[in-house]
């Protein structure tokens, strides 16, 4: 495994414990968006980001993992809109878009290089 796939999974699997917590948090108040199968669909989009970054050629141009990060944009939005649009919110934004900005960087994206967040202009949440 490559050095920057490992760096990916490591990112991943720091990040899940923080993520199932606030899942499960969210989960417990009533009426909640925040059903197991909604919160699973996330996790698989997640993990599908993840493994589409792992797939891509080294080095990766930005143009390549900015596709990506569209891609995970554009399938969080289709699970928000069968959830009724309330499952990403500030929370959630402020829990999830650091690691994806991560994971650009580690596919060597300068956050810099896009005022911080690469992928911003594809996300609403």
């Amino acid at each position: 495994m490559s050095e920057r796939n490992q760096r990916l999974d490591d990112l991943l699997a720091d990040k899940r414990p923080e993520i199932e917590a606030h899942w499960t948090s969210m989960r417990e108040g009533e009426g909640s968006a925040h059903t197991q199968a909604a919160t699973d669909a996330i996790d698989a989009e997640i993990q599908a980001f993840f493994d589409r970054l792992k797939a891509l050629p080294e080095p990766a141009t930005d143009a390549l993992v900015l596709a990506e990060m569209k891609q995970l944009y554009d399938g969080l939005y289709e699970v928000m809109e069968a959830a009724d649009d309330g499952l990403l919110e500030t929370d959630e934004r402020e829990l999830l878009v650091p690691l994806f900005i991560d994971a650009a960087e580690v596919c060597g994206v300068d956050p810099d290089e896009y005022d911080g967040e690469p992928g911003g202009e594809y996300r609403d949440f």
